[in-house]
């Protein structure tokens, strides 16, 4: 991932938890986890990320980033405990517009969008 993809998934992140913190999402920690990556090309690489943990209600909440053939995309992972398991929500494009952005994050919190 070019070092500017990786800039901008960082600014997509924290705009992210911006939202959530608008949203009521307080936060309580951060985990960090060695993930695992495979270019198109099918290099494999590994990197150390940090996820910061948000509660918001029952929910804990971390922002993550996937990688498709089709470009990055942002997703929410949810739990009910801060250890996990988390699960996924629908991934979006981190290229959206940012009311459309906020939108996708308003839909994964079940909320309706301000």
């Amino acid at each position: 991932m070019s070092g500017q993809v990786s800039e901008l998934l960082a600014e997509k992140i924290a705009l992210a938890e911006k939202f959530l913190q608008k949203y009521g999402a307080e936060l309580v920690g951060a985990t960090e986890e060695l993930e695992a990556f495979v270019h198109t090309d099918g290099a494999f690489f590994q990197e150390k990320v940090e996820k910061r943990l948000w509660k918001r209600g029952e929910d804990y909440i971390r922002v993550d980033k996937m990688l498709f053939s089709k470009g990055p995309f942002i997703v929410l992972e949810f739990s009910d405990r801060p250890e996990g398991p988390y699960e996924d929500a629908d991934p979006f494009p981190y290229d959206l517009p940012v009311d459309e952005f906020e939108a996708e994050i308003c839909f994964d919190l079940g909320l309706d969008p301000a």
